[in-house]
């Protein structure tokens, strides 16, 4: 026994040695891989000990080692070439300077240099030479950059430009060009733009570099004088007529921005250095050309200009960006560029494909789309660059939105006789069979076809089942093609069911079995067997006695009658049981196709033989406007006055969030001779928003036939005009034969929804970009209904259903709560949108932004404010938060950023307001909160750190507000963690006041932020010190040194402005 497991254990090792040979293994591997390109044991020397040995070893180049690891074909080659160096570069003057305007010849192999290029493979040593360019020395501030290789070897050669400074921590690449394996030579036409400030060396840095290891002779032009640039590509009329010729051709231009191209600004974007290359159109035709940059995954840019008639000035037409941003960005396209140019123009139009990225190919699509502008002057469609075709109006379509001879299984021509089915294959737009087929029964018949056989895009044999004449499979019907057998199979068979099979001529046959015994793949008993009764679906030989067969139809029927009576009982039971959920009626109802070919618009009436009273709904609110959130109902009697017809009535509920109107039942059944019906509608509203003559239309139908009408029902429940499908047309016009009577008509809403804070988001102008961002959501400036607002949209990107949910309610309770509070020093709160997943909260906006963009020095805004004026702002917040823990509200989150300013001047009846009550909360009877966390750090009390929250936290954060306020200076900014300014103010440290602060203003901060909560002042009491602190203001007018009044009026005519533009700009929008 032993000895069979010790033979077991060998073979499983011999079994894995043998497969490990199988895997992808580095060369840096030493013992073989057990996955592919995953060593079994440790790299080689020279390589990343990572498991996969594929990447050679990183020294840095500021170690004092002289070694480095380059890549080769055979692994990564050992060199000692390295640059001993401190910086970025070496030392500038070893550098030799490059020669200009001559032919610079040099040599780079295993002797030459190991260095790290500027501009990319910042982690990998590179053979080069380093050369230099005094800015002085380019007279037009141009250099056209000829790199080559003089002897043929497959290796990429690089040339990299750097304007950093040799004593730079971070460098720039100015400019790049690659020399592929394949290519001899490539340019660069180097605008030497002037960034440099007094302070750098105006020098370029240029290495030339190999990506492995190989000898390479190079030859370097840099011309500064006879420098010509010439247009990379010509679009021509010749290639505008082959595209145009047929619209699905797309002709594809590779642009080489790495290997050749010119770097400066653009002239739509003059403030941007670019990778360029130059391209031009010139056509004329009743189209348009697409250009686009689909599947490239990059940021490119394409600007359109013109060249001065007596200059060569160039004068920007146009730039497309091919990145979407803010509110209006739209995933879907990624970063691709769509750009429409019409052809109505004769002259040639100048082009320049752009990127920041200097080693990136662009590959551009040309393609000819909507001829005649898709008919827009004639309002039969638009042009959409975007798809690269038109979108035309019902019934219309084509290249030119045309009218279609064929629509939605109609003719729309009087005479069709020689016209195939639009959409059908080989027909084309026109109704016209394609080249080598010809017209049967409207559809298009190929010669192979109709001789019985089958061609390459045919499916079955004519006059097989389900076979259509022009040899496709009725697919409308279940019908699909066998290739093997060139037959049509239906889609039934297969389901295990013995079903009843039809094609577009009506009942074609039984199914004889169905995936069992004997049955063959078209769902018939194969020769000398029949359908076996006792097992459906397989066949039996064709001998079995009538009486097997009369058992088991009687079993049949006791089992059904059993499960029938079963199914009764308990539907008895659960009916008896059923409970109503008043939320059912907030919920949208499923969406009916409304269907109404063939039907007349009647109103009801005596004559339609049918009523409907009231007609009119007005929920109970004829005289008032209906509360927004609150349900209301009104029920509606219905009547059949048909003799003998079922009536069947379906009402086609819209389907918006802004609202949910809920008819019970939503498909009534009516027989004839019956009392009256009441049908219950139920009305909710979620923002305030326009319904007074809002029309809910329904459809009427009559049959004798109660289940024709439920069959209806049935085809047209979830169904809308995009899913609506030809079998279901097929199915509709054979159930429309059994229908006497079809009308369609409408209610109408009488009522309005009330004002309220609930907003509804089409009422609201938004910018594009925010204003501001943070940790819950971004702000952006708009306008509702003309007033300048502030809308701030919370994230909820990756939150579950349960967190959004979560989160909507914690906003809509925090927006009642702001509804409650009117005070001079709070933000005036409007209202929000919450019937979205979009959350988002509407407030007052203020043009001079919040008071922390003005105190430190980094930012853009910063201004030195005045001593008084800064008092006067501790007393507005001071009056603020006095109002909230009035009215039992904490704000757990009081600083700068949550402080708006209203007023620059010290005169003004308000400074600043009070907003953000994100993290506010309901004061409850206990002293400790539910919530953790909450609140900025370096504001938070030193409680706040064991999850206690009080009235006294909020003036502790004051504290540290009014001493970044009175300094202008960033709280603890000389502490290197959040842990260590919870260490310092936990143990009852706090931050410096110097002498520079007046007394008052001392001893207030110090009372405030005193260790022991119950200690501190409460806000009634830091009101009445800051009365005595601002009366004596006075005295201490040295405060106000280097105080500028005119940089202040700068700043906020400069925020009034900027707010005025973009306010313009959304308006316009």
């Amino acid at each position: 026994m032993i000895f069979k497991c010790n033979n077991i254990l060998l073979l499983i090792f011999i079994t894995l040695i043998f497969s490990s040979n199988s895997y992808e293994c580095s060369v840096g591997c030493t013992d073989g891989c057990f996955a592919n390109y995953t060593c079994n044991g440790k790299c080689k020397e020279g390589y990343y000990q990572d498991a996969s040995c594929q990447h050679c070893l990183w020294i840095d180049p500021y170690s004092n080692s002289n070694k480095a690891y380059i890549p080769t074909s055979t692994g990564c080659q050992l060199s000692s070439n390295i640059i001993t160096k401190t910086t970025w570069i070496p030392d500038p003057t070893t550098i030799p300077e490059l020669l200009l305007d001559k032919e610079n010849y040099f040599h780079i192999g295993l002797s030459s240099i190991v260095d790290s290029s500027p501009c990319h493979h910042c982690q990998e040593y590179l053979f080069g030479k380093w050369f230099k360019i005094p800015k002085s020395s380019i007279p037009n501030s141009r250099v056209f950059f000829i790199l080559s290789k003089e002897n043929k070897i497959d290796i990429n050669l690089s040339l990299d430009i750097s304007s950093s400074n040799s004593f730079d921590t971070i460098t720039y690449c100015s400019g790049h060009i690659l020399i592929n394996k394949t290519t001899p030579s490539s340019t660069l036409d180097f605008h030497a733009v002037d960034t440099f400030t007094d302070s750098d060396e105006k020098m370029y840095y240029i290495f030339i570099n190999i990506e492995e290891y190989a000898e390479v002779d190079v030859k370097l032009i840099a011309k500064t004088t006879s420098i010509t640039h010439n247009t990379y590509y010509s679009f021509t009329q010749e290639d505008a007529d082959y595209l145009s010729s047929d619209l699905t051709r797309i002709k594809t231009v590779h642009f080489p921005l790495s290997q050749e191209g010119m770097i400066n600004y653009a002239t739509c974007s003059p403030n941007l250095i670019f990778k360029i290359l130059l391209f031009t159109m010139k056509f004329n035709g009743n189209y348009s050309i697409r250009i686009d940059s689909s599947n490239n995954n990059r940021v490119v840019y394409l600007q359109e200009y013109q060249i001065g008639l007596t200059t060569n000035d160039t004068v920007c037409r146009h730039i497309w960006c091919s990145h979407q941003h803010g509110v209006l960005g739209d995933d879907d396209g990624g970063d691709s560029l769509y750009v429409k140019i019409k052809g109505n123009e004769e002259q040639t139009r100048y082009f320049a494909l752009m990127t920041q990225e200097n080693d990136v190919d662009i590959d551009l699509h040309f393609k000819a789309i909507c001829i005649d502008s898709c008919n827009r002057e004639s309002k039969l469609g638009i042009c959409s660059t975007k798809k690269g075709k038109c979108r035309c109006i019902e019934g219309h379509g084509g290249d030119d939105c045309h009218l279609l001879c064929f629509y939605n299984f109609t003719w729309q021509v009087s005479d069709y006789s020689q016209l195939c089915y639009y959409g059908s294959n080989h027909c084309d737009q026109w109704c016209k069979c394609e080249n080598g087929y010809k017209l049967e029964d409207n559809v298009c018949v190929s010669d192979t076809c109709a001789n019985g056989g089958v061609s390459k895009d045919e499916e079955c044999l004519r006059g097989s089942e389900g076979c259509l004449v022009n040899c496709q499979c009725q697919k409308d019907l279940g019908w699909v093609v066998d290739k093997k057998e060139h037959r049509c199979i239906s889609t039934q068979c297969g389901n295990r069911k013995i079903d009843k099979l039809y094609d577009i001529y009506g009942y074609l046959r039984t199914e004889e079995c169905d995936s069992g015994l004997n049955c063959d793949t078209f769902c018939k008993c194969i020769d000398g067997y029949e359908p076996d009764p006792n097992q459906p679906g397989s066949c039996r030989e064709k001998i079995f006695p009538s009486w097997g067969i009369a058992l088991i139809i009687i079993l049949s029927i006791l089992v059904m009658i059993i499960l029938i009576i079963i199914l009764g009982i308990f539907i008895y039971f659960i009916m008896k049981h059923k409970t109503i959920d008043i939320n059912i009626y907030k919920t949208q109802q499923p969406v009916y196709h409304y269907y109404i070919n063939g039907s007349i618009n009647t109103p009801p009436s005596k004559e339609a033989k049918y009523e409907i009273d009231p007609i009119q709904l007005d929920f109970g609110n004829d005289n008032e406007a209906t509360i927004v959130m609150e349900t209301r109902f009104e029920r509606v009697e219905i009547k059949n006055y048909s003799r003998n017809k079922w009536m069947m009535i379906i009402f086609h509920t819209p389907n918006n969030p802004k609202y949910v109107f809920y008819f019970e039942p939503q498909v009534l059944f009516i027989r004839p001779h019956t009392t009256p019906k009441v049908e219950t509608v139920y009305m909710t509203l979620h923002c305030t928003t326009k319904i007074r003559d809002m029309k809910i239309p329904y459809t009427v139908w009559f049959s004798k036939s109660k289940s024709t009408l439920e069959s209806i029902a049935s085809l047209l429940k979830n169904k809308t005009f995009d899913n609506w499908t030809q079998d279901d047309q097929l199915q509709i016009d054979k159930l429309c034969k059994n229908i006497r009577r079809h009308y369609h008509h409408h209610f109408i809403i009488t009522t309005d929804a009330a004002s309220s804070t609930h907003i509804d988001m089409d009422e609201l102008n938004i910018s594009d970009n925010p204003i501001a961002e943070g940790a819950m959501g971004r702000v952006f400036i708009g306008s509702y209904r003309s007033v300048p607002v502030a809308v701030k949209q919370f994230r909820w990107e990756n939150l579950t259903e349960e967190e959004v949910e979560e989160l909507k309610h914690e906003v809509i309770a925090e927006c009642e709560m702001m509804s409650k509070l009117r005070n001079p020093f709070i933000a005036n709160y409007m209202g929000s949108v919450t019937y979205i997943p979009q959350i988002s909260m509407v407030i007052q906006f203020f043009v001079l932004g919040s008071l922390g963009e003005y105190l430190r020095k980094e930012k853009e805004d910063y201004v030195k404010l005045p001593y008084r004026l800064k008092i006067r702002m501790l007393f507005d917040t001071a009056r603020g938060m006095q109002f909230l823990h009035e009215n039992r509200i904490m704000h757990l989150d009081l600083k700068p950023d949550n402080l708006l300013v209203n007023s620059l001047y010290t005169d003004s009846a308000c400074c600043v307001k009070i907003t953000d009550f994100g993290t506010s909360r309901m004061v409850k009877k206990t002293n400790k909160s539910e919530d953790k966390g909450l609140g900025t750090p370096i504001y938070a009390a030193p409680e706040t750190y064991h999850d206690e929250y009080s009235y006294a936290g909020d003036v502790y954060s004051y504290a540290i507000t009014a001493w970044e306020i009175f300094y202008q200076d960033e709280p603890y900014k000389e502490f290197k963690s959040l842990f260590d300014i919870k260490q310092y103010v936990t143990d009852g440290k706090r931050l410096v006041i110097d002498d520079t602060m007046p007394i008052g203003l001392k001893e207030l901060i110090q009372k405030c932020w005193k260790q022991h909560p119950i200690e501190r002042y409460s806000f009634d009491q830091v009101t009445r010190e800051l009365v005595k602190v601002d009366e004596d203001a006075p005295n201490h007018i040295e405060l106000d040194n280097y105080v500028s009044d005119q940089r202040i009026e700068e700043l906020i005519n400069k925020r009034t402005e900027r707010i005025q533009k973009q306010l313009k700009e959304i308006n316009q929008d």
